[in-house]
């Protein structure tokens, strides 16, 4: 049987909003609002919005729910949304990992992609999550089940939304399961909201926007491109102190994670915002004026080693992503 837009409505984690459109299911995990900020160049001046098309990438999305069929058929719609052509859609059961339907769209004329793949669930009733990915668009064509089959959406405990820039977006996790997003969304028994983007720095107008999906969690994770980007400390100190002002006035009952950043292979250079740990001090200074944020210091999550990264020696792969993802889980959970 092929689910209803309905009922994949309920069965839906991490979008901010969910539309039909000539026969293809759209996830969106930005807020209208928050779009139009990318696309009316209100955040930056870019000819080709890279930025805009960026908030149409699925990372965060995922389809949660328990059943007793058999099999699962899974279709999609896949497009460009990030510099990255590689995919992958993880499949889990019972917390397993069991299939990925992966693919790269650069081995397509036109970078566009439709793929679709059937797979054995086992006897009995199951927990399946479907992770869709970060570095693409997927527009889902159809989800079947065996006809007859139970269909239970799967509720959590906490609600989380993160913050950040290529690194929380998912950049460069081969599969989405295996990005500290998700990673820190299991294991809090989290619906989340991934608001990532791949080259982001402080934004104190996105900051300002706010949803009616209020969060007990926010994770925010900028700073290395800030770092790297902006002309002078003092720019520095304005667009933090704003972003998180901003955010705590829409969000005072929320507890505000401040990520100061990952080790990354060129740290010893000092540029126009200063040196790299000049970030951590910063945020601890912003955190002394907001009670509901705490500053947790990233630097030493990843081993810094450039075997932990992409050739770039900035963005983890699966290794530098399960250390973040561990030392990160067991911060944050002494403050819950």
């Amino acid at each position: 049987m092929k689910l209803s837009f309905e009922q994949i409505q309920k069965i839906t984690k991490g979008a901010a909003r969910i539309e039909r459109d000539e026969g293809k299911i759209k996830f969106y995990r930005f807020t209208e609002e928050q779009e139009k900020l990318y696309f009316e160049d209100k955040l930056y001046s870019e000819p080709d919005k890279a930025f805009y098309k960026k908030t149409f990438a699925t990372a965060g999305i995922r389809l949660e729910f328990k059943t007793n069929s058999k099999t699962l058929s899974l279709k999609v719609d896949v497009s460009p949304a990030s510099s990255r052509t590689f995919f992958s859609h993880d499949i889990s059961v019972n917390g397993e990992m069991k299939y990925s339907l992966a693919s790269n769209l650069a081995s397509t004329p036109d970078g566009h992609m439709t793929i679709e793949g059937s797979y054995a669930l086992g006897d009995g009733e199951k927990l399946i999550c479907i992770y869709f990915p970060w570095s693409v668009a997927s527009e889902l064509l159809s989800l079947d089940l065996d006809n007859g089959s139970t269909i239970i959406p799967v509720e959590h405990s906490r609600r989380m939304i993160m913050f950040g820039d290529s690194i929380t977006h998912g950049y460069d996790a081969a599969k989405p399961s295996e990005a500290y997003s998700s990673l820190l969304t299991d294991a809090l028994d989290a619906e989340a909201r991934n608001k990532g983007i791949g080259g982001e720095i402080f934004q104190p107008e996105l900051a300002a926007t706010s949803e009616r999906f209020v969060p007990d969690i926010i994770t925010v994770a900028y700073g290395t491109n800030d770092w790297g980007r902006l002309t002078s400390k003092e720019e520095f100190d304005a667009r933090a102190e704003a972003f998180y002002k901003n955010l705590a006035k829409c969000y005072p009952e929320s507890k505000i994670f401040a990520l100061a950043p990952i080790w990354r292979g060129n740290v010893g250079i000092t540029t126009k915002v200063g040196k790299f740990e000049y970030i951590a001090e910063k945020l601890k200074d912003i955190s002394e004026e907001i009670l509901n944020m705490r500053v947790i210091n990233c630097i030493d999550f990843v081993p810094h080693n450039p075997e932990m990264f992409s050739p770039d020696v900035l963005h983890p792969n699966f290794l530098g992503f399960s250390h973040y993802a561990d030392n990160l889980i067991k911060e944050i959970k002494k403050y819950l």
